[in-house]
């Protein structure tokens, strides 16, 4: 894969990851969360290694950084963990926890409404 071709790759990739992160209930909260930096790698086993896309949440939004190597994104994930404060992923599995119970409720209350018609 030539850097033309890598390019292209990466600009596809940024923009579905975008857009799935924008359809998650929880990403427009991640930065009131102190969650400022978001890590995916991208690659398949036909084109290979794409990149690492780092967003990193700075002046009011998502601001993006690809790197060539995984490496780079490891070691940008632990720089990170190790200057937060915040256990991130604690605060992860809250919120997956009160979504889960939110779609457990849910589905509570529309079997109960099954049972009553």
């Amino acid at each position: 894969m030539n850097d033309n071709e890598r390019q292209l790759f990466r600009q596809a990739m940024e923009v579905q990851f975008r857009h799935q992160m924008s359809k998650d209930i929880k990403f427009p909260f991640l930065q009131s969360l102190g969650i400022k930096d978001v890590l995916q790698g991208f690659g398949n086993e036909e084109v290979g290694f794409i990149g690492v896309l780092h967003l990193k949440w700075s002046s009011g939004e998502w601001v993006s950084t690809w790197h060539d190597l995984p490496e780079d994104g490891y070691r940008i994930a632990e720089e990170i963990e190790s200057q937060n404060i915040i256990d991130t992923e604690k605060v992860m599995i809250m919120i997956h926890e009160k979504q889960m119970k939110y779609e457990r409720m849910k589905l509570r209350s529309l079997e109960q409404g099954l049972l009553l018609n």
